[in-house]
């Protein structure tokens, strides 16, 4: 999943895997550097700037190739062969679907149930802090915005937070556009809820600076981002229960900055990135939970790191899941090959979770058969080795698909294919490979809902694309919760759009910032009026305040006389032009 459309650097490294020589030679060729491979347990790939990146590959893993264990016990099945024992699945002391009250019915109300008043608060006062602290620092010149900055209140944050959404729903070629007055671009809805100085003053001392009750110190840069993503994950879950389908992908937030954490999949759409682990619900695309990538930070906080981490991601997602939905059980996670393995469908079923995903041929464990099966026997498309109750078969379809199961049995089915000029045609395809397809993409849902209205502008600071990522996650959420409870209320719901544009409307309220009285202005009238001394200057020559007027033919009138004493060192003529504008109100005729 690529949340498409910046930030500081991490010490944090990151300990993973062993890379394939092919794929240090594929890196070395991409970015003409030179990357280095080391032992199982520190692998790092010095890249481009001389950071430490984690290069993801999904054909290659740590628990590829090594030993295999006895393959013997793997024998040869075809469609025949029975189900495996399934897990009766139970959703827990709350039945599958939304859980929501009765009073929750406008937009506004379902994405307040993630981006909560509390953390609301929470945001508001870390922000007047961190802009409190920042400006004590600073030394401004006198043109600098920030001497007009004031602490932000709760109503102008959610203020801030509709544009934010509406910037999302219609794209300009940069946030200055926005306050375009140019008749070509001009949308009044910008400039009519803030000044772009008042939203840009807002926009760069955002912060949340969220601790988490696990936190006993804080983790240098991490504090910036940490607390406030693990405060909406503790919410994901209170008011959705998973059905028996669940997957396993991932998310990239779009960045190429100095941050040691970023990672690189030459293979993606989103080539360089910061990577969020996800749990979703298959059938409607909820994001259940989430596991950020920090670095060594992240996988020394997963759970059993005797194991390979690429079965230490799923089954900390699932353990996470089990602990927040108590008696759940009989659930079938779908992963694709980087996550898929032996190892981790032992693991799932000792906690009743059944697993069907792709897998790479050369994984620990599978038959040698499989291995080899660079060419299908002459006449099949399918064949399948059963050991246990997990199955591993190898389908030919336009390329050969190897598919790992403890769920499904090896029979296939018919399925209709479209072929070019709406040709159709019949194929056999394995119910395990047909149902893959159908369950797998719980998190493309979602990413197909971000990709269309989410805002993701380019900033140097990395946390400050995570913090709009995951408003980005409540905002997806509440809208497929919406969908659900008004599917169930049995009332036809709004399309994605409509919400996001409501969503703003409510945001926004009656919030209209303030036109400021200057108070330069109100100063210099002040001295302009106090009847004491005033010095006049020679200068260059610029227009008389008191009597130019150049939308008059011939009443441009200028003087090298200015006033030193009044702030604006305004340029006026000797005599009665001085005497008019320090002692009327209104000096001009």
């Amino acid at each position: 999943m690529d949340i498409t459309s910046e930030f500081s650097s991490s010490d944090d490294d990151f300990c993973f895997e062993v890379l394939h020589d092919e794929i240090d030679r594929i890196h070395r060729s991409m970015c003409d550097k030179e990357c280095e491979s080391s032992d199982e347990s520190d692998d790092v790939v010095l890249g481009v700037r001389n950071r430490k990146i984690r290069v993801i590959d999904s054909d290659s893993d740590s628990d590829s190739d090594a030993s295999q264990p006895d393959q013997s016990e793997w024998t040869p099945c075809d469609e025949s062969t029975e189900i495996p024992p399934r897990i009766n699945f139970v959703s827990g002391e709350r039945p599958a679907g939304p859980r929501v009250s009765a009073n929750v019915i406008e937009p506004l109300d379902f994405l307040k149930l993630f981006f909560t008043e509390e953390l609301a608060d929470q945001v508001v006062s870390d922000t007047n802090r961190y802009a409190s602290r920042k400006l004590e620092e600073m030394v401004l010149s006198s043109r600098s915005i920030w001497h007009t900055w004031r602490n932000i209140t709760k109503e102008e944050f959610w203020a801030f937070i509709a544009v934010i959404v509406n910037m999302g729903t219609m794209t300009a070629a940069n946030m200055k556009e926005y306050w375009s007055a140019d008749a070509t671009s001009y949308i009044p809805f910008y400039p009519n809820t803030f000044s772009r100085e008042r939203f840009t003053q807002i926009f760069w001392m955002l912060h949340a600076e969220i601790f988490s009750a696990q936190q006993s110190q804080p983790r240098t840069r991490l504090q910036l981002i940490t607390g406030y993503l693990e405060y909406i994950n503790s919410k994901l879950l209170n008011y959705f229960t998973p059905g028996k389908e669940i997957c396993v992908d991932e998310s990239v937030v779009k960045y190429k900055g100095r941050v040691s954490f970023i990672t690189y999949n030459p293979k993606k759409p989103t080539k360089w990135g910061i990577r969020i682990y996800t749990l979703a619900d298959s059938g409607t695309g909820y994001i259940c939970g989430i596991l950020p990538y920090y670095g060594s930070l992240t996988t020394q906080s997963l759970i059993r790191p005797d194991l390979p981490v690429s079965t230490r991601i799923p089954l900390h997602l699932y353990t996470t899941l089990l602990n927040k939905v108590p008696g759940a059980q009989g659930h079938h996670m779908f992963t694709d090959r980087y996550y898929t393995s032996y190892i981790l469908a032992n693991e799932l079923r000792k906690l009743k979770c059944h697993l069907t995903g792709t897998i790479l041929p050369n994984r620990k464990g599978l038959p040698d058969a499989i291995k080899n099966k660079m060419h299908l026997p002459k006449g099949k498309s399918m064949v399948a080795y059963r050991k246990d109750d997990n199955l591993v078969l190898a389908w030919k379809d336009k390329r050969i698909v190897t598919v790992f199961t403890n769920f499904y049995n090896a029979a296939m089915n018919n399925v209709k294919r479209t072929l070019r000029h709406n040709v159709e045609t019949v194929i056999r395809k394995p119910d395990a490979v047909i149902n893959y397809t159908k369950f797998m993409g719980g998190v493309d849902v979602a990413d197909h809902y971000a990709s269309t209205y989410c805002f993701m502008r380019k900033s140097l600071k990395w946390w400050r694309k995570l913090f709009f990522w995951g408003l980005e996650i409540c905002i997806i959420n509440s809208y497929i919760l919406y969908k659900l409870v008004k599917k169930q209320r049995n009332e036809k719901p709004l399309n994605h759009l409509q919400f996001r544009k409501i969503l703003v409307k409510q945001l926004k309220g009656d919030f209209r910032q303030p036109r400021r009285v200057s108070t330069s202005t109100s100063n210099s009238d002040n001295i302009r009026l106090n009847g004491k001394l005033h010095v006049m200057l020679s200068g260059a020559k610029r227009d008389c305040k008191v009597c130019s007027n150049r939308n008059t033919p011939g009443g441009r009138r200028e003087t090298s006389s200015y006033c030193d004493t009044c702030p604006q060192k305004p340029r006026m003529h000797l005599g009665q032009c001085f005497v008019n504008y320090h002692t009327k109100v209104q000096y001009r005729d």
